[in-house]
């Protein structure tokens, strides 16, 4: 490089003077920066933009929802970037689609009760109060401004707003509930002979050659999968981190360095008495009413309760908490920022109405001590290091994984140490072989032909690996010594069964000609059930029997309807169907009915949610990038 400076003289440098300048004149800095006009869009939806960094915090909000509930029990594989990217670009879009629909329906909140919300939401306060350093550093940690924060809330409740205007629609006819309570609380009534599988398994026989001839015909079934073994280098930046010690110096050094930038802006105590009269001439009468009463001596939180104007400060004496000059509008900052502790401002117009604001208090913010933040500034400096050493220990492991076919030479080189990856195949193993990126690698042509190390493959922003091939087992079909017995058991079953459905189709004939139940049964040698007033939850029955019963047609007044259906464990039941009984919507109490009105009009409500979202979609113009 200093060679090159060095030589950069005469026409040749003029010339390349000239050809970096093209991008300046003709594009502007910005072109160096930001690319194209997709650059960094994600997804547009009617001209509106998802933006990449939208996207990005979607994906890692989802995977803690999904590392909060599953634990470690996911693979590593679900918690990717590529598999997370899709949900959270479509739930981007359909939230953009809400946002729309409640704009176009002039749906809004106002200022104060945005800022309500905001102060009074239980994570931004501390020991009841709102925390104005609470909220600031909870804001920025999830990757926004405050304002940028604020925009979002308010876009998100007037979304919330117009789905359940929608949803809101949603009712049940009499005659549904009706329908409703005739399917599920109907009854059946019916008998059931159940011819047992296993004393006739018990009897049946399989010669060898039958089981050699199933094995032939079907070795599909007992194929054993290509699998691969591998040895792999993971790069991650929590691990760089654990085996970092950070100095009590260091800390200190840097604990003066944030001190510098800290914060000690006041916060201030704020109460205020709203008038909201529209009429200018109205409001100035009782202002002046207000600064009367404030005058003779009376209490501002009397005064508050008597006359303000917002429901949701009144009865607390007009107290709006705590801010540190950004929680108000600026008109109304200004003036609270201008009084001393104990004094009341001269009217105040902002889009909420007149406000006459009183000081209640002000606290300076403490600078935190270095024994507070030494934990969280050792964790970050311990961090940062890792991030640095990462980026180091990447560069040589491209370049060392490209040069060696030792992984672990490779290793070595690095300081870290290689990990065996258990056989997996082509659906993937556990840990690492649960990666999609890392399957890929292991059966490529480059890992599993040629004998290479991979080429670094990016787990995510901070994880790594490279893999090399230990051990390739290709597909093989199981050797029939181990899977006679599994197959003898399934030719034994079917042939069981058919003996089974032979003999059921003889006992259903003889009931269909008119044949008593129980006489039947007993001439064959089996027990009979009848059972009344059966419902299709009804748990102390097999589930397939169950279903079988109350997919039957339902029987005329003097006849049976007949079925045979395979339990859970195999049985064969006969069933004779003598009695359909609907459900009653009459017979449900008050609050049987109130309850069930309720439940399916929610249902009712969703359905229409889901529908009218995907009206939405249909019409609007999406490009997803």
């Amino acid at each position: 490089m200093q060679s090159f400076r060095d030589n950069l003289k005469g026409t040749v440098a003029m010339f390349l003077v000239v050809l970096v300048s093209i991008p300046f004149i003709f594009f502007g800095v910005d072109s160096l920066f930001t690319g194209d006009a997709k650059s960094g869009q994600a997804a547009s939806i009617n001209g509106d933009v998802v933006t990449e960094n939208q996207v990005r915090r979607a994906i890692s909000m989802q995977r803690d929802q999904l590392t909060q509930r599953f634990g470690d029990q996911l693979p590593a594989d679900f918690l990717s970037d590529e598999r997370l990217r899709g949900p959270a670009v479509e739930g981007l879009v359909s939230r953009q689609l809400r946002i729309q629909g409640a704009t176009e329906g002039r749906m809004t909140i106002s200022d104060k009760a945005l800022d309500a919300l905001i102060v009074g939401a239980p994570a931004f306060q501390v020991d009841g109060k709102f925390d104005p350093q609470r909220f600031t550093y909870m804001v920025q940690s999830m990757g926004y401004t405050a304002s940028g924060y604020r925009e979002m809330i308010r876009q998100e409740i007037i979304a919330q707003q117009y789905m359940s205007s929608v949803a809101l629609g949603g009712f049940v006819t009499e005659q549904q509930l009706a329908q409703h309570v005739r399917l599920t609380d109907q009854t059946r009534d019916f008998y059931y002979v159940t011819l047992p599988l296993a004393p006739i398994m018990a009897t049946t026989d399989v010669d060898s050659a039958a089981v050699e001839a199933f094995y032939q015909a079907n070795q599909a079934q007992y194929q054993i999968p290509e699998m691969v073994s591998v040895k792999a280098i993971e790069l991650n930046v929590a691990d760089l981190a654990a085996g970092i010690e950070v100095s009590d110096a260091q800390v200190a050094a840097q604990y003066e360095e944030n001190m510098k930038s800290y914060e000690t802006a006041p916060v201030r105590h704020a109460a205020h008495i709203l008038v909201e009269v529209e009429d200018d001439e109205q409001a100035q009468a009782k202002l002046a009413q207000i600064e009367q009463a404030l005058a003779g001596g009376q209490e501002f939180a009397e005064v508050a309760s008597a006359f303000s104007d917002d429901l949701g400060t009144r009865d607390a004496g007009g107290d709006l908490g705590f801010t540190s000059g950004d929680t108000f509008p600026e008109e109304f900052e200004a003036a609270l920022a201008a009084l001393d502790v104990g004094a009341v401002s001269a009217p105040v117009k902002t889009d909420a109405g007149w406000h006459l604001i009183k000081l209640v208090s002000v606290e300076n913010s403490e600078l935190p001590s270095l024994e507070e933040e030494a934990p969280t500034i050792r964790m970050a400096l311990a961090d940062s290091m890792a991030q640095q050493l990462f980026v180091e220990k990447l560069e040589l492991l491209k370049e060392e994984a490209f040069k060696q076919d030792d992984i672990e030479l490779v290793a070595q080189t690095l300081g870290v140490n290689t990990v065996v990856l258990s056989a997996f195949s082509r659906v993937g193993g556990n840990g690492l072989a649960a990666d999609s990126k890392v399957i890929n690698a292991a059966f490529s042509d480059e890992v599993l032909k040629d004998g290479r190390i991979s080429p670094v493959l990016e787990l995510s922003e901070t994880s790594v690996a490279v893999v090399r091939l230990m051990e390739h087992m290709p597909a093989k079909v199981k050797p029939l010594a181990e899977v006679a017995d599994l197959i003898e058991t399934q030719l034994k079953e079917e042939k069981a069964k058919a003996t089974l459905s032979a003999q059921g189709e003889t006992l259903l004939a003889s009931l269909a000609t008119g044949a008593d139940v129980e006489s039947v049964a007993k001439a064959a040698g089996y027990d009979w059930q009848v059972s009344t007033g059966v419902k299709r939850a009804d748990s102390r029955y097999d589930r397939a029997m169950l279903e079988q019963v109350f997919d039957m047609s339902q029987p005329a007044d003097t006849e049976a309807a007949y079925s045979q259906v395979y339990n859970q464990t195999g049985d064969l039941v006969l069933l004779k169907l003598v009695k359909v009984e609907d459900g009653q919507l009459e017979s449900l109490s008050a609050e049987q009915r109130t309850a069930l009105t309720q439940r399916l009009s929610y249902d009712t409500a969703n359905a229409e949610v889901l529908a009218y979202e995907a009206a939405l979609k249909e019409s609007a113009d999406i490009k997803v990038y």
